[in-house]
């Protein structure tokens, strides 16, 4: 999935995609999933996690953005973080399954 947002006047191009975890792993050095479930224990947790997440989605997408620290120092006080809802709802809905329940792909084949 791809989506373009517009924060402090930029237009920023973020990437969902199956690689994603991948990356996240190997530019921050965290498992995406252990993050993503640390969050359900420590919500405190969840503005360095998506932070984190806006970057490696953000590079995804243009891999001509520098480090971290260098891609957040382009935005003002708090400006990235508006983002972050839109960036999470892209998330869900990539991650969001699209298989079928056994129950319901049996009652396909008998209908």
């Amino acid at each position: 999935m791809k989506r373009t947002i517009t924060i402090d006047g930029k237009e920023i191009t973020f990437i969902a995609t199956a690689k994603t975890p991948l990356l996240y792993k190997q530019w921050t050095g965290k498992d995406l999933f252990v993050e993503l479930t640390r969050l359900q224990e420590d919500q405190g947790a969840a503005l360095d996690v998506f932070s984190n997440l806006a970057y490696v989605m953000a590079r995804q997408a243009d891999p001509s953005i520098g480090d971290m620290d260098e891609w957040f120092d382009g935005f003002g006080l708090f400006s990235i973080y508006t983002a972050l809802p839109q960036l999470s709802d892209m998330w869900m809905v990539e991650t969001a399954s699209t298989s079928v329940p056994k129950k319901k792909a049996s009652k396909r084949k008998g209908s």
